[in-house]
Protein backbone atom coordinates (compact mmCIF):
# COMPACT_ATOMS: atom_id res chain seq x y z
CA UNK A 1 0.00 0.00 0.00
CA UNK A 2 1.52 3.36 -1.11
CA UNK A 3 1.63 6.66 1.34
CA UNK A 4 0.25 9.82 -0.07
CA UNK A 5 0.50 13.12 0.87
CA UNK A 6 -2.58 15.24 1.08
CA UNK A 7 -3.21 18.64 -0.07
CA UNK A 8 -5.80 20.81 0.15
CA UNK A 9 -8.40 19.36 -2.74
CA UNK A 10 -6.02 16.44 -4.01
CA UNK A 11 -4.02 13.66 -2.96
CA UNK A 12 -0.84 12.89 -4.30
CA UNK A 13 0.92 9.50 -3.93
CA UNK A 14 4.46 9.82 -2.26
CA UNK A 15 6.22 8.45 -4.80
CA UNK A 16 4.92 10.88 -7.11
CA UNK A 17 7.60 13.63 -6.69
CA UNK A 18 10.16 11.46 -7.15
CA UNK A 19 9.49 10.23 -10.28
CA UNK A 20 9.35 13.55 -11.72
CA UNK A 21 12.23 14.35 -10.38
CA UNK A 22 14.20 10.99 -11.96
CA UNK A 23 12.55 12.23 -15.15
CA UNK A 24 13.55 15.41 -14.93
CA UNK A 25 17.00 14.42 -14.57
CA UNK A 26 17.09 12.28 -17.03
CA UNK A 27 15.56 14.87 -20.44
CA UNK A 28 18.56 17.41 -19.00
CA UNK A 29 16.73 19.92 -20.29
CA UNK A 30 18.42 23.75 -18.99
CA UNK A 31 14.67 25.16 -18.95
CA UNK A 32 13.54 26.61 -15.24
CA UNK A 33 10.37 24.72 -15.77
CA UNK A 34 11.77 21.34 -16.30
CA UNK A 35 11.33 21.49 -12.49
CA UNK A 36 8.68 18.85 -11.02
CA UNK A 37 5.00 20.31 -11.45
CA UNK A 38 1.55 19.19 -10.03
CA UNK A 39 -0.41 16.07 -11.59
CA UNK A 40 -2.80 18.28 -13.42
CA UNK A 41 -0.36 21.19 -14.17
CA UNK A 42 -2.21 24.10 -12.74
CA UNK A 43 0.33 25.02 -10.26
CA UNK A 44 3.83 25.70 -11.84
CA UNK A 45 7.00 24.85 -10.08
CA UNK A 46 9.87 26.45 -11.07
CA UNK A 47 13.44 26.21 -10.57
CA UNK A 48 14.65 29.39 -9.09
CA UNK A 49 18.30 28.83 -10.07
CA UNK A 50 17.86 28.32 -13.69
CA UNK A 51 15.72 31.82 -14.54
CA UNK A 52 17.52 35.50 -15.61
CA UNK A 53 18.07 37.61 -12.74
CA UNK A 54 15.81 40.33 -14.18
CA UNK A 55 12.92 38.65 -14.62
CA UNK A 56 13.21 36.64 -10.91
CA UNK A 57 13.61 40.74 -9.41
CA UNK A 58 10.23 42.07 -11.61
CA UNK A 59 8.53 38.40 -10.81
CA UNK A 60 9.61 39.07 -7.21
CA UNK A 61 8.91 42.40 -7.08
CA UNK A 62 5.17 42.00 -8.59
CA UNK A 63 4.85 39.74 -5.71
CA UNK A 64 5.85 41.96 -3.17
CA UNK A 65 3.72 45.25 -4.49
CA UNK A 66 0.62 42.26 -4.36
CA UNK A 67 1.65 41.27 -1.11
CA UNK A 68 1.93 45.03 0.41
CA UNK A 69 -1.31 46.04 -0.80
CA UNK A 70 -2.95 43.34 0.14
CA UNK A 71 -1.84 43.91 3.68
CA UNK A 72 -2.62 47.62 3.90
CA UNK A 73 -6.40 46.79 2.43
CA UNK A 74 -6.34 44.17 5.29
CA UNK A 75 -5.52 46.55 7.67
CA UNK A 76 -7.93 48.57 6.97
CA UNK A 77 -10.36 45.94 7.56
CA UNK A 78 -10.04 46.20 11.68
CA UNK A 79 -12.55 48.85 13.24
CA UNK A 80 -10.99 51.81 14.70
CA UNK A 81 -11.48 52.20 18.67
CA UNK A 82 -10.92 54.96 20.81
CA UNK A 83 -8.76 53.11 22.92
CA UNK A 84 -5.86 52.21 20.79
CA UNK A 85 -3.28 54.29 21.23
CA UNK A 86 -2.72 54.60 17.21
CA UNK A 87 -0.98 57.81 15.79
CA UNK A 88 0.12 58.74 12.22
CA UNK A 89 3.42 57.75 13.03
CA UNK A 90 2.31 53.92 14.05
CA UNK A 91 0.61 53.81 11.43
CA UNK A 92 3.48 55.32 9.27
CA UNK A 93 5.51 52.56 10.94
CA UNK A 94 3.06 49.82 10.49
CA UNK A 95 2.84 50.37 6.59
CA UNK A 96 6.81 50.65 6.79
CA UNK A 97 7.00 46.83 8.34
CA UNK A 98 4.30 45.73 5.81
CA UNK A 99 6.68 46.75 3.00
CA UNK A 100 9.09 44.68 4.00
CA UNK A 101 7.37 41.75 5.24
CA UNK A 102 5.91 41.73 1.98
CA UNK A 103 9.42 41.58 0.17
CA UNK A 104 11.18 38.88 2.63
CA UNK A 105 7.92 37.06 1.56
CA UNK A 106 8.40 37.42 -2.19
CA UNK A 107 11.86 36.61 -2.06
CA UNK A 108 11.74 33.40 0.04
CA UNK A 109 9.26 31.97 -2.09
CA UNK A 110 5.95 33.66 -1.44
CA UNK A 111 1.98 32.84 -2.37
CA UNK A 112 2.87 31.73 -5.30
CA UNK A 113 2.43 34.87 -7.87
CA UNK A 114 6.09 35.30 -8.84
CA UNK A 115 6.29 31.99 -9.85
CA UNK A 116 3.03 31.87 -12.15
CA UNK A 117 4.77 35.26 -14.05
CA UNK A 118 7.83 33.39 -14.60
CA UNK A 119 6.09 30.73 -16.36
CA UNK A 120 3.93 32.98 -18.31
CA UNK A 121 7.01 34.78 -19.51
CA UNK A 122 9.06 31.87 -19.99
CA UNK A 123 6.33 30.42 -22.46
CA UNK A 124 6.39 33.59 -24.17
CA UNK A 125 9.66 34.34 -24.36
CA UNK A 126 9.95 37.89 -22.87
CA UNK A 127 13.40 36.48 -21.43
CA UNK A 128 15.13 36.32 -24.56
CA UNK A 129 17.07 38.71 -26.69
CA UNK A 130 15.11 41.41 -28.94
CA UNK A 131 15.22 39.20 -32.14
CA UNK A 132 15.34 35.57 -30.73
CA UNK A 133 11.63 36.18 -29.16
CA UNK A 134 10.09 36.71 -32.65
CA UNK A 135 12.26 33.81 -34.27
CA UNK A 136 11.00 31.32 -31.42
CA UNK A 137 7.21 32.23 -32.17
CA UNK A 138 7.61 31.54 -35.67
CA UNK A 139 9.59 28.62 -34.98
CA UNK A 140 6.00 27.23 -32.95
CA UNK A 141 3.84 28.76 -35.32
CA UNK A 142 5.32 26.54 -38.22
CA UNK A 143 5.05 23.58 -35.88
CA UNK A 144 2.02 23.86 -35.41
CA UNK A 145 -0.35 21.23 -37.66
Amino acid sequence: MALSVKSVGATFPSSYSTQVIKKNKMNGSGDARSAPTSPDKTVPVIDRSKVSPEVLQAAEGMESMFLDYMMKVMRQTVPKNDMDLESPATEIYRGMMDSEYAQKIAHQGGVGLADQLIAYLETRGYNLPQGQAAQVEVKKAKEKP
